[in-house]
């Protein structure tokens, strides 16, 4: 099996890569010509991959003109000063062109990873620039999809989480501050979220390229997540109580976003109608993210020491 994949170098991506690599699939990388896939490289070996800018999409698919799918896992959260036009450019505009060649070059599958933000209402403005261009570009690929064009499968992800992901993103910022024993303000936490391991989410895309890779032209949508939700401060309780030490939790410190849902869970009959379920429970994803932590935490210790 050929498989592009955009995201490589991302928090889901580079998992998604491994697994692949271990199927003996061609993948062959879309990158930006500023990305660093060094790391990559260093842990994978050689790597094919082109740039996604100018000309080297339509290049590349002169060379490789039997591509089986698409995985299109980048996307721009809109954080860190990212503008709309940024944004809009990674999870609209570009996506768009890359499934206009792959209709052009009669590509089987394009399996596009979303976010379970769409399924919010719309006065709920966390991430909205992300949210939208991330929705449009779902509704291209329906259209598509429905028009006979292409078979594309929308992948509705919820809560990811797992070793590796952003410093910054929610797990791994409370398991810091969890392990550094610090004060943390939180809201109620009465939010109630859908938390999948990403190696999870990674196997639900493999079995999804197995079933749907057969399919002819058409649309069709996947939840992925365990399908049962728990509340953040449940969560964040068990974070607590794995890390052991003595981290105080403020509940109530913060106020809620406003507009923000209050509960949000995967209906996964349809993924699991094709082989597929969640392995990893949240106590054993929290310590593995715990110990993740600890040993590059251990690791810069050392390192700042020599």
């Amino acid at each position: 099996m050929k498989i592009l994949l955009t995201g490589a170098t991302g928090f889901l991506g580079a998992r998604l890569l491994e697994y692949l690599l271990k199927k003996n699939y061609q993948v062959i990388i879309i990158k930006r010509q500023s990305t660093n896939l060094k790391p990559l490289v260093e842990r994978f070996g050689k790597l094919e991959a082109w740039d996604c800018e100018d000309d080297e999409l339509d290049n590349l698919f002169r060379v490789h003109h039997d591509v089986d799918v698409i995985a299109h896992a980048a996307t721009d959260y809109g954080r860190n000063g990212s503008s709309p036009t940024a944004t809009f450019w990674t999870n609209e505009v570009f996506p768009v062109k890359l499934l206009e060649l792959a209709i052009q070059h009669k590509v089987k599958l394009f399996v596009n990873m979303d976010t379970f933000f769409n399924t919010q209402k719309a006065e709920y403005d966390y991430l909205g620039a992300y949210t939208l261009s991330k929705r449009h570009f779902q509704e291209w690929g329906k259209y598509c999809g429905d028009a006979g064009r292409i078979r594309f499968v929308n992948l509705r992800l919820f809560h990811l989480y797992g070793s590796g992901d952003g410093s910054g993103k929610f797990v791994p910022a409370i398991v810091r501050r969890c392990l550094a024993d610090e004060e943390i303000d939180l809201t109620d936490g009465e939010q109630r979220r859908d938390f999948i391991h990403v190696d999870d989410a990674v196997a639900a895309v493999g079995v999804v390229f197995e079933a749907e890779l057969p399919q002819g032209a058409g649309y069709r949508h996947y939840d992925v997540g365990t399908g049962t939700s728990i509340r953040v401060r449940d969560f964040v309780e068990s974070v607590k109580k794995l890390c052991g030490g003595n981290a105080k939790l403020n509940f109530g410190a913060l106020p809620n976003r406003k507009g923000e849902f209050q509960d949000s869970s995967a209906d996964t009959e349809a993924l699991r109608a094709i082989g597929w379920k969640p392995k990893i429970n949240i106590d054993a994803g929290i310590i593995e993210v715990i110990e993740h932590i600890g040993r590059h935490a251990l690791q810069n210790s050392d390192t700042n020491k020599k």
